[in-house]
């Protein structure tokens, strides 16, 4: 299935982000091709486009690591999701393949990403970076279930080591 999408790159530090229209590859082994309905940013991806950590190898390369979709397309070997489900995508690893990243191609240029990507109206999923959830789940919430609740129930849980009951 040959799809296009548009979507938001990373192509130089501290520069606005250049919306453009990619070609999106067919999902490969552990790889899910999705429909985003909503992204969330937080400021993991502000330092990226910042440049926080110095130099990015990868550049250009999409951004966006939580949000809510919903399956188009099932790579071989994933079984955790299948067309139609609704989903959160999310940075941390869960159930299923954690296949290769994507890359897609703009103007003939390779566009690199990550597991998960969310600024993109479709995007090539790593199995394990999708969960389903129920169709009457609200999509506009979804993608806080993908960083800012399991960041939150991280520094609950390790920095004020506080446990679930307490």
């Amino acid at each position: 299935m040959s799809t296009t999408t548009k979507a938001a790159i990373l192509v130089e530090l501290n520069e606005p982000l250049v919306v453009a229209e990619l070609e999106v590859p067919d999902p490969g082994f552990g790889q899910v091709l999705v429909q985003v309905h909503y992204s969330g940013i937080c400021g993991a991806q502000i330092n990226e486009i910042e440049g926080a950590k110095g130099p990015d190898r990868f550049l250009p390369h999409l951004l966006g690591h939580e949000g809510s979709a919903t399956v188009l397309e099932t790579g071989p070997g994933v079984k955790t999701v299948q067309a139609g489900d609704h989903c959160v995508m999310h940075w941390r690893p869960s159930d299923g393949i954690q296949s290769e990243p994507a890359s897609y191609l703009w103007d003939g240029r390779k566009v690199n990403a990550g597991w998960v990507t969310s600024f993109n109206q479709h995007a090539i999923i790593s199995e394990n970076r999708l969960t389903p959830i129920p169709a009457d789940f609200d999509r506009r919430l979804a993608p806080l279930f993908g960083c800012a609740i399991t960041t939150a129930m991280g520094v609950v849980n390790n920095d004020a080591r506080l446990k679930v009951g307490q």
